[in-house]
């Protein structure tokens, strides 16, 4: 409640002012926003936890519509940070840089993460199921396995022919060789000056014994030791203090048994709610049977009589002659337009002058370009989310203030009547209205009035949309098949796409069958959006002051955006019809980065079918039929949802133009996919998902290397881009600390880790991973105990990886900023406001 009150501030203040338009700096709504956006992620979590652990089954009805509209609400909050976000070289990034606010506010940068609801994957409805038994099935008969596809890392170390094999032997070995020259060098020219010290201390009078060498070796190997003593017995102290502050808490509580306590009572809950689900639909199916057994006829009879003496005073009022063709009018009978007021017609006049003015200026080119996001202003007060909330919470208030009596938590019986008349009214209806509808025909036939033309209507979709829609009760009572289709209503002009023809008349379930078996439609490992190790960057405010290049975005930041934008509206319909740019998303970064991994962990936590259109596994599939593959796709995941559609190396299709050298020719396509097709063919299916016909689909492209492809057709389709960073030095050590205790590996106190963290920068966590598979070895880690591990043997492993160079990097710096917008925003800002009122374009002048 207190969030909801501080949402009404700005309206209060604003008619405090006399209605006046309220105006704050962007630092000021920033911090508001900040605020507010930290006590909805303190709600979240709390009813998280509650819809997570109750189990009252009309009470976790409930919470679930306040805990949609308190996702909703965050990532709205979220978007208005994002635009006042104007401090600093970062201009309404999606990395929003919170540590101001969390300072001021007391709080741990820890506590304000937020993840993925537990429902998103735990709960699933018939349709899923449905879905998942189809896919294990023809997983199965098809590829005679049920398991998930593993993720195959191709080893940048292999060779793939003996000659370059013979090369790189040679060169190499001559490297070896020269090495070894040059420290046999080293070596003599030391002995060498062993022997001249020598000779000048025998010229100066000097006695030279070999005790004198002797002794000095021996306090050299004195201090050496006494230094490795002294921080051993310092490691052992730190330890020690950081397990009394509680700091190396987190290592140890899986092993807690309090931990796992909490794990067996926590399924052991989900067990209850499972039993008292089914108690309650079962309730509610008895109790729909009793409602129709007790009340169907006396309902029919009224609503049929209502409909008669409607038809009939229409046929009275045609004398005869006309009769109303569907019982469709009668629920336009009590249409009535009232007349305008003068401040209506006033606005009415307005929106016409408006509409001939467009229709004017429609044909002419635009000389002037759009209008930047600076012009544009985030509403404040209550939206629709919040007055939702606000039913919700009374609503909850009245229905069960005095909850003490039911110490069981079962459904509430007295309730089940108000929940299921809806249902079944809408069900009589439809009954009713079919009567009604022959009733009409034969009262037509028999007054003869079938030769009379009536005008044709066209066939409204919404009919059908709407028996596609999922209602409340439909999960709840179980009956009748599953229906698949579109989820939103139909328009009145469906928009063509290509290959819509080869794939009208198929029904979903073949098609999802005909994508299992062409290895399209597949399973991928489970992953978790957390197993993407890093903390937020505390230095990264002070970056940006001192730095004219914007800081790269923290693991902490990427798993906030994976979370909020696309992995809330992909697992819940409510988000996705109130969140733009959800649809199409890309990732790019260099190989290993995490992009691969964060499309499973959304497969995982949102339970989605997967999709794979990558170049690799299309290419010599449907070559010839490039728009019916992308039809068959689109379509499978529209009545599968939720889906992901992934296209890994999409550098690949939006191929960039480059120019040709002479004597070049262009690869030809011939033998395999025509990728220019597919591109051609892709980018019209930019718009299958508009904003009127909203999917719980997310196309999701990859890409290691964007600057090989076409910028322009990049930002067109893909309309919300993510950049997967190279880990920093804080968060490489945090790899390696992750993968060592996965291993059960425990390192000696003395082992140089931060030395191992400085040499790896430029590498990511894929590249460390793949490294560390090789020397971790079995027979390595049970030699671990007697021969400890050196940093001379991650070296060669290492050495082989494929790392991001310098150059690479500020390749990925300039598209980060030029995909971002951010680049262009700091340009206009550093710009004086009198270079664009002075310069003009040039051009012809005229005679």
């Amino acid at each position: 409640m207190e969030a909801l009150q501080i949402e009404m501030d700005p309206l209060i203040e604003n008619q405090a002012k006399q209605n006046l338009k309220l105006v704050r700096p962007d630092q000021d709504w920033f911090v508001y926003y900040g605020k507010l956006y930290l006590f909805y992620v303190d709600a979240y979590k709390s009813l998280e936890t509650c819809y997570d652990q109750l189990l009252h089954p009309q009470k976790r009805r409930l919470l679930k519509k306040m805990l949609e509209n308190t996702m909703l609400r965050q990532i709205q909050i979220k978007q208005a940070m994002i635009f006042y976000s104007t401090q600093g070289n970062v201009i309404r990034s999606d990395f929003v840089n919170l540590h101001t606010v969390i300072f001021d506010e007391k709080r741990l940068i820890e506590d304000t993460e937020v993840s993925l609801p537990h429902y998103f994957s735990d709960e699933q409805n018939r349709k899923i199921a449905y879905r998942k038994q189809m896919l294990n099935h023809f997983l199965n008969e098809f590829h005679d396995t049920t398991q998930p596809e593993e993720e195959v890392l191709v080893d940048k170390a292999v060779l793939e022919n003996i000659e370059q094999a013979i090369w790189f032997i040679q060169k190499n070995e001559r490297g070896r060789q020269g090495i070894e020259r040059v420290l046999l060098a080293k070596q003599l020219k030391k002995v060498e000056l062993k022997k001249q010290e020598k000779q000048k201390k025998l010229q100066e009078g000097l006695e030279v014994h070999d005790s004198t060498e002797r002794e000095e070796a021996i306090t050299v190997i004195q201090k050496y030791y006494r230094g490795f003593k002294a921080r051993e017995i310092c490691w052992e102290l730190r330890e020690q203090e950081s397990l009394f502050l509680g700091f190396t808490l987190e290592k140890q509580i899986q092993e807690t048994d309090a931990y796992k306590t909490y794990h067996a009572q926590r399924q052991k809950m989900k067990e209850k709610q499972l039993e008292r689900q089914q108690e309650y639909k079962t309730a509610l199916v008895e109790a729909r049977e009793n409602l129709m057994n007790d009340w169907q006829d006396d309902i029919q009879n009224q609503m049929l009589a209502e409909r008669r003496r409607w038809y009939m005073s229409e046929v009275q009022k045609a004398e005869g002659k006309l009769v109303p063709p569907k019982v469709a009018q009668f629920y336009k009978k009590d249409l009535v337009r009232l007349p305008l007021t003068e401040e209506e017609q006033e606005m009415m006049d307005l929106l016409d002058k408006e509409k001939k003015a467009a229709k004017k200026n429609k044909g002419k080119k635009k000389k002037k370009k759009k209008q930047e996001d600076e012009d544009i202003r985030v509403e404040q007060g209550p939206t629709e989310a919040i007055i939702k909330m606000q039913d919700l919470i009374e609503k909850h208030n009245d229905e069960w203030r005095n909850d003490q009596l039911n110490p069981y938590q079962k459904h509430e019986s007295s309730l089940l009547k108000g929940e299921i008349a809806r249902g079944v009214e809408k069900q009589i209806r439809e009954v009713v209205d079919e009567m009604i509808d022959m009733e009409l025909i034969n009262l037509r036939i028999a007054l003869k009035a079938k030769k009379m033309k009536y005008p044709k209507k066209k066939k409204s979709k919404k009919k059908k949309a709407q028996s596609v829609q999922k209602s409340e009760d439909d999960d709840l009572l179980e009956e009748g098949e599953i229906n698949f289709g579109f989820r939103s209503v139909a328009k009145k002009k469906k928009k063509k796409f290509p290959g819509d023809k080869g794939t009208a008349k198929k029904d979903p379930r073949d098609m999802l069958a005909e994508l299992i078996e062409s290895g399209i439609a597949k399973k991928l490992e489970p992953a978790k959006i957390s197993d993407l190790i890093g903390n937020c960057n505390p230095l990264r405010q002070k970056q940006e002051l001192l730095q004219e290049q914007v800081a790269d975005p923290s693991i902490y930041d990427l798993r906030q955006v994976l979370v909020q934008f696309i992995g809330m509206p992909l697992g819940s319909t409510y988000i996705k019809d109130n969140v733009k740019e959800s649809n199409y998303v890309l990732f790019y970064g260099p190989h290993g980065s995490g992009k691969t991994h964060a499309v499973r962990a959304l497969q995982t936590e949102c339970d989605a079918l997967i999709l794979d259109l990558s170049p690799s596994n299309i290419e010599n599939k449907y070559q010839d039929k490039p728009d019916y593959l992308l039809s068959l796709a689109f379509k499978t995941a529209a009545c599968f949802q939720p889906a992901i559609i992934y296209i890994d190396e999409i550098e690949r299709i939006f191929k960039g133009k480059k120019k040709k050298k002479k004597g070049e020719q262009q690869p030809s396509s011939a033998g395999g996919m025509n990728w220019v097709k597919l591109r051609k063919y892709l980018l019209k299916y930019g718009k299958y998902f508009t904003e009127k016909q909203k999917e719980n689909v997310t196309i999701i492209g990859c890409s290691y290397a964007p600057w090989n492809a076409n910028k322009k057709q990049l930002k067109s389709f893909f309309k919300r881009r993510v950049y997967f960073p190279c880990p920093n030095y804080a968060t490489r050590i945090m790899i390696f600390q992750k993968f060592f205790e996965e291993r059960k590996i425990q390192l000696h106190p003395n082992f140089p880790l931060s030395s191992l963290a400085h040499a790896t920068e430029g590498f990511t966590a894929g590249n460390i991973k793949e490294a560390l598979k090789k020397i971790l070895t079995e027979r390595r880690i049970v030699l671990s105990v007697e021969i400890p591990y050196r940093i001379s043997e991650f070296v060669d492993p290492l050495a082989v990886q494929q790392n991001t160079f310098l150059q690479q990097y500020q390749e990925f710096r300039k598209l980060h900023d030029d995909l971002s917008g951010n680049k262009a925003r700091i340009d206009k800002l550093k710009k004086p406001a009198d270079d664009e009122k002075g310069k003009k374009k040039p051009g012809k002048k005229k005679k």
